[in-house]
């Protein structure tokens, strides 16, 4: 790459106006040129930059935020065919920083990420058109707060059901989960509801519900509650409470379905085959592709799992040095591979792993003297090494042959 061919834009994004800065392959400021953050005002954006080309020089341009506010702008070069590097704003403060100027302003920020992007092009992550994979972030996080709604509101179901009926666990193996049990406590907030009803009543109300259920469900029920606990205010209250969370429940519920269709059918759109891999879901397989991106932004699969945090921090100074496994990186990746990680260790019912080679390589390291918490940490580890070469190749899983499970069972 012939440097002297480009001219290095660095662009300082926000809300309402983007700030970019021009600069030569020198390092020599060329201008500085805003535009609002509106893609009807990038095509006259790129005229105003193109009035600083001398020698037919290309613009190559760079940006620190490339999934928020500058998205727009990023995706918007991408695809009229401009080359634009992701500047990490850790090395932007640093070139800030070390300059002769003390100042903040947005045309100097926009002059250092220049700066960045010129010093280091051929290292800084390139921006590629993601569509899919903004649709799967976007489904990822709206799931994660669904579910997060879904879980407080449960709980404060638990609290207020338990008022009134101590003994709620007895009456529904899932007594939030079942549609019989949502029906139930709809009906019945308050065992004075059922003052009226008999074990043929209710059966005949539960049957209603699901044809499955239970024919001594009714009897079984009855028989732990007291049909003439005294009202007061506070149980009015509750009488009211319960079937309102009970409706935003369903609701909830409805709308996860809805969202985990939509990330299925995101993700068979992706070049990615996780799927494949036991224990991985298409929610899981969303997490992973939405926080990874275009796979070609890490060059190794030590690069990837820096990036999520699995890879021990060195500190050094002199001749002094130390590795520390300090909390960094993307949390939410490093979630993802914890969670894949369970999966790959836990057993059927019959005792059988799910995946045998996960199950060894696991076992290997708690008899090699490691802790439960450390053996799963160097599970994740290599775990990223095959995430990484499946996206990289863009190929299935395929299980490597292991020995009989009672080989295993001898080794651990």
């Amino acid at each position: 790459m012939n440097y002297q061919d480009f001219l290095f834009i660095g662009v300082d994004t926000h809300k309402n106006q983007h700030t970019a800065a021009i600069i030569s392959c020198f390092h020599q400021k060329l201008g500085a040129v805003q535009t609002p953050n509106n893609p009807a005002n990038f095509d006259e954006f790129i005229k105003e930059l193109e009035v600083f080309i001398t020698d037919q020089e290309t613009l190559v341009f760079g940006l620190e935020d490339t999934q928020g506010l500058g998205r727009s702008l990023a995706q918007w070069l991408v695809k009229h065919g401009y080359t634009v590097k992701e500047v990490n704003p850790a090395l932007t403060k640093r070139e800030r920083d070390h300059s002769s100027n003390p100042d903040k302003s947005d045309l100097i920020d926009a002059e250092a990420i220049a700066n960045v992007l010129l010093s280091r092009f051929d290292e800084l992550p390139q921006v590629h058109k993601d569509d899919n994979f903004k649709a799967l972030k976007q489904l990822s996080n709206h799931r994660r707060n669904l579910v997060k709604q879904r879980t407080q509101i449960k709980n404060q179901l638990h609290d207020l059901v338990h008022q009134q009926y101590p003994n709620y666990k007895s009456f529904f193996s899932k007594p939030f989960e079942s549609i019989s049990a949502l029906a139930f406590f709809e009906e019945f907030p308050h065992p004075g509801k059922l003052k009226y009803y008999g074990e043929k009543r209710l059966q005949k109300f539960l049957k209603k519900q699901a044809a499955n259920i239970s024919n001594d469900k009714a009897n079984e029920i009855l028989a732990l509650v007291d049909k003439e606990q005294d009202e007061d205010l506070s149980v009015e209250a509750r009488n009211s409470l319960i079937p309102m969370l009970i409706k935003q429940l369903r609701l909830i519920n409805e709308q996860l379905e809805d969202i985990e269709t939509q990330l299925q059918e995101a993700v068979e759109k992706s070049p990615y085959r996780l799927t494949t891999m036991p224990g991985i879901s298409y929610n899981l397989a969303a997490q992973f592709i939405s926080e990874i991106g275009h796979i070609d932004r890490f060059d190794s699969a030590s690069h990837l799992a820096k990036y999520a945090g699995l890879a021990p921090v060195e500190y050094s100074s002199g001749q002094s040095s130390s590795l520390s496994h300090k909390k960094y990186g993307c949390r939410k990746l490093n979630n993802a591979f914890y969670l894949l990680a369970l999966q790959q260790v836990c057993t059927t019912r019959d005792g059988m792993p799910r995946n045998p080679v996960a199950y060894q390589y696991y076992q290997k390291k708690l008899a090699e003297g490691k802790s439960r918490k450390s053996a799963l940490v160097c599970l994740q580890r290599r775990l990223v090494d095959i995430i990484f070469a499946m996206m990289r190749d863009k190929t299935a899983y395929k299980m490597p042959e292991v020995p009989d499970y009672e080989v295993l069972n001898e080794a651990s």
